[in-house]
């Protein structure tokens, strides 16, 4: 009913889960104790409803964000003069990692026990550097004159592509704006349809961002959380 979280026990550094099967939640508290003992803390997704909400209360987890997925029509992006003098190169044309990004303030994270700006912004390095080395063609680091501006990080599945993870850096001297439209048009220009993800619902400046890029906004879902001792 719950099975590891790989990426988050690997940067944790205890045992992470997910609720990969709906059933936990009917099962009896017994059967729910056992399948949430190894872990420190466990995540599930699920709707926005009261009967789930029920649900999930009951077994201890708590509402730690709201995701909102959309959809995003690449092909029928246009440029603009505001992103003339910016440059998106691939990982896969010129190597790169990240350093020093902007930190993240709209992160469900930061509610586990010690966990802090440091822990977060080492979760964020951590996952980079898999995407970049699992799927560079599709990495991007944005530059402008003064240099690396931010990063926008995808990979390409059955559905498409998913827009995975996008970074200002500390020092950007760009909007988040600019730096979106920079890295969708490349995607755009490889061939790219259509874009997906989702986003906290707490991020108001991504939600305007893709509101002004054409995005299409779907379903909510909430992210709940359970926390050994919580």
């Amino acid at each position: 009913m719950i099975r590891r979280h790989d990426f988050n026990s690997d940067w944790y550094g205890d045992e992470a889960g997910i609720v990969a099967d709906a059933s936990f939640f009917a099962a009896d508290a017994a059967a729910r104790d056992r399948a949430l003992a190894p872990f420190a803390f466990v995540e599930a997704r699920g709707p926005l409803s009261a009967q789930f909400g029920v649900a999930a209360r009951r077994a201890g987890f708590f509402l730690a964000d709201t995701q909102i997925p959309f959809r995003i029509a690449l092909a029928q992006l246009e440029s603009s003069p505001s992103i003339a003098g910016l440059e998106a190169k691939s990982a896969a044309e010129e190597g790169f990692e990240v350093r020093e990004p902007a930190p993240f303030v709209h992160e469900r994270f930061a509610l586990l026990p010690g966990v802090g700006e440091q822990e977060l912004a080492g979760r964020y390095l951590l996952w980079s550097a898999r995407l970049i080395a699992e799927h560079p063609e599709t990495a991007l680091a944005i530059r402008s004159e003064r240099g690396v501006e931010g990063w926008f990080l995808s990979r390409r599945d059955e559905g498409g592509l998913e827009l995975t993870l996008a970074m200002l850096a500390a020092d950007a001297t760009i909007s988040g704006h600019h730096l979106y439209h920079r890295a969708l048009l490349h995607y755009r220009d490889l061939g790219a349809r259509v874009g997906r993800a989702s986003f906290s619902v707490a991020n108001s400046a991504v939600h305007n961002i893709y509101a002004s890029l054409g995005a299409r906004f779907l379903e909510p879902q909430g992210c709940w959380l359970w926390i050994r001792g919580g």
